[in-house]
């Protein structure tokens, strides 16, 4: 059953103007220098004895005639006494391929490419740091379960079902706002005027539509209240028993008040969140996943 019009024409006899608080809505190189000693030392380049040594190029005894003395071959041909390979040629003192090359010296991949180096998608790109999913509009598991406890002179009831609506403020630019409530009547059955009587509810109200989860309280009308209504009198014999001090704490939602109110609303609409109040002569506590009721939505006239 939707006491909503009950509860506001009634709040303005037992509580003050609401005051509506501020808050939000909703609706990304260079090769290596050759060395000294690889580059040809001096023994490699042809030493004395290596070139044609004095008794290699023709004694007195061994001169003989000018064949046996020593033809120019046998003295020490040019190809004999070192050529220029022999000595050491540019292949041998070392090359810019052998004394390190670009690549053996450490090419830019060798050394430690972008990508060996650590690229941005090694090193921890956006996608593996964490996505970009908002982390505030999913709720899984126990975030979709509702159970929220009212005690009162030490009786107890269980609210198991919670649903919301949107306020629309009356002065344009201002906050919206929820109206939530819970109650422990047929699961799944939205509140309307016609809809059955559930044993206990409460209604939650004058609290600003979460972006983020930050908690608000009150204790005073106009802030964050939870109003009781015990259709069996177990727990009260009140007709309406308001909260002396209420906090709630969103924990997850995807809402959007306007487009509600344009009669297209997201596929995934709702609000979850914590409560832990206070009354005269007891508590309210629990966690509730409130889904959208339109019966419980109040617009201003366009």
């Amino acid at each position: 059953m939707n006491l909503r019009r009950s509860i506001l024409s009634l709040l303005v006899v037992s509580l003050a103007t609401v005051h509506t608080l501020a808050g939000c809505g909703s609706d990304d190189d260079t090769s290596a220098p050759t060395t000294g000693p690889d580059a040809g030392i001096k023994p490699d380049a042809g030493t004395t004895p290596d070139a044609g040594s004095e008794q290699d190029s023709g004694t007195t005894t061994d001169a003989g005639s000018e064949q046996d003395a020593g033809s120019e071959q046998d003295a020490g041909s040019e190809q004999d006494s070192g050529t220029t390979t022999d000595a050491g040629s540019e292949q041998d003192s070392g090359t810019t391929t052998d004394a390190g090359s670009e690549q053996d010296a450490g090419t830019t991949t060798d050394a430690g490419s972008e990508q060996d180096a650590g690229t941005t998608t090694d090193a921890g790109s956006e996608q593996d740091a964490g996505t970009g999913t908002d982390p505030f509009t999913s709720c899984e598991g126990s975030c979709q379960e509702t159970g929220v406890t009212v005690e009162m002179n030490g009786a107890q009831r269980v609210l198991t079902s919670a649903y919301f609506g949107y306020e629309e403020p009356a002065v344009p630019g201002q906050p919206w706002e929820l109206w939530i409530e819970l109650n422990n009547g047929a699961p799944g059955q939205c509140p309307s005027p016609d809809s059955d009587v559930p044993p206990q509810l409460v209604n939650v109200y004058s609290v600003k539509v979460p972006v983020d989860t930050t908690p608000q309280s009150g204790s005073l009308p106009g802030e964050p209240r939870a109003t009781l209504v015990d259709f069996e009198g177990v727990l009260t014999t009140a007709f309406f028993l308001h909260s002396t001090g209420l906090t709630f704490t969103p924990v997850a939602a995807s809402l959007c008040p306007t487009c509600a109110k344009e009669g297209s609303v997201p596929t995934s609409h709702f609000v979850a969140f914590d409560v832990n109040g206070t009354y005269e002569d007891g508590a309210i506590a629990g966690h509730g996943y409130a889904t959208y009721c339109p019966d419980l939505n109040y617009f201003q006239d366009p």
